[in-house]
């Protein structure tokens, strides 16, 4: 099985670096690159793949999707409050074929785990395009917060309470 998915993973890892991102996927999650560019203690926690995957699944079933939407994609966790996103400076997540977040709210501080990070929201992005946030699930991410709670964040002292966050539009962009 494992030889499997290293065969499986050896193509797209070759498209990933020939695609001119800056780095290989540190491990893969249902077809979909994940690099690890923090050190945020969450990303690096006992069992992140896992809990990345289970977030992801959450989110895309969430907007509709299954994991062909992020199949051959990176999702990219990112040091500081902000991400590279087509020209935008302020970007604390961005979809434009890959994923990227940020391991900062700027509220917050550094997040205590991936729940509290915009990952759901990109992955609405991922499976709707939808740019102006115009289907009315933008405005309705109770159940996705609700689906997240319950579970422990990881601070630089240990093991704290997860707030679960998730990015919600309360308006279509360009209307206010």
């Amino acid at each position: 099985m494992l030889r499997r998915a290293a065969l499986l993973a050896a193509p797209l890892l070759a498209l990933s670096v020939s695609c001119g991102r800056d780095r290989a996927p540190d491990f893969w999650v249902n077809g979909a690159g994940v690099i690890v560019a923090t050190d945020a203690p969450f990303a690096h926690a006992p069992g992140f793949p896992a809990r990345l995957e289970d977030v992801a699944s959450v989110a895309l079933r969430y907007w509709g999707g299954d994991w062909s939407a992020l199949a051959g994609r990176t999702i990219t966790f990112s040091s500081g409050t902000t991400v590279a996103c087509d020209g935008a400076d302020r970007a604390e997540g961005c979809y434009d074929g890959d994923v990227r977040v940020s391991d900062t709210d700027p509220g917050v501080g550094e997040v205590s785990c991936v729940e509290q990070t915009v990952l759901v929201h990109e992955i609405g992005h991922a499976v709707l395009g939808d740019p102006l946030h115009q289907d009315p699930r933008w405005m309705e991410l109770e159940p996705v917060a609700e689906a997240l709670a319950g579970r422990v964040g990881y601070a630089r002292d240990g093991e704290v309470d997860c707030v679960v966050a998730v990015s919600v539009w309360q308006h279509p962009l360009g209307t206010r």
